[in-house]
């Protein structure tokens, strides 16, 4: 997939996906796990070494999210619900942004590096919008950045060997030079949210 997705689109996407949550009730949410409290905002977590790969398959490290603010999210592409939800909100809410979108990264991380390769990292994160960048990799290079930036994941084994992964809902919120400033939750309105966009934005 390729090019801007169409904003018709991106809604009619928005409303499916908060359809099969209303479905599922809620209940089925497999994300869960300590928010990162205690992190101070003047701790340059997301400034510390790594290297993974994104959707394209190119090298990246932490200086290639640094100068301008972003917005992290973990989770994986066989997440049946909150996954999903969060990079249709996201779209959503860089729709609203309008141009300032694009002062904003938006990186989406795989906690499941053994089945996310680049190839269905793209067409996952594309699906939602071409503004996401995808992150895979080495799961020792996850695994060691997830516990710098306080981010909990574990496998969760199923019958017949398949699995799922529990992970963190929220999105963290960087500043330029990767200071923590905060989170969006799972729980916060879209008001609350793009207001939080908005002033971590006005950050530079």
């Amino acid at each position: 997939m390729t090019g801007k997705t169409s904003t018709g689109m991106r809604k009619l996407r928005i409303v499916l996906w908060a359809l099969v949550v209303i479905a599922a009730g809620g209940a089925g949410f497999l994300a869960y796990g300590p928010k990162p409290t205690g992190v101070s905002e003047v701790e340059a977590i997301y400034a510390k070494p790594f290297q993974l790969v994104d959707q394209n398959g190119a090298a990246v490290t932490e200086a290639s999210f640094l100068g301008k603010p972003s917005a992290w999210f973990y989770g994986f592409t066989h997440c049946p619900d909150v996954c999903p939800t969060a990079l249709a909100e996201m779209s959503a809410l860089l729709e609203e942004l309008g141009p300032d979108a694009d002062k904003l990264n938006v990186v989406f991380v795989s906690v499941d590096p053994e089945r996310d390769t680049p190839e269905i990292m793209k067409e996952y994160v594309e699906y939602f919008d071409d503004r996401i960048t995808g992150l895979t990799g080495d799961l020792a290079q996850i695994s060691t950045m997830a516990k710098d930036r306080y981010i909990f994941f574990e496998k969760e084994p199923m019958e017949g060997g398949d699995y799922l992964m529990g992970h963190q809902a929220s999105i963290q919120l960087v500043t330029a030079d990767g200071r923590f400033f905060g989170t969006l939750a799972t729980e916060e309105g879209f008001d609350t949210r793009m207001a939080k966009l908005r002033r971590l934005i006005g950050q530079g």
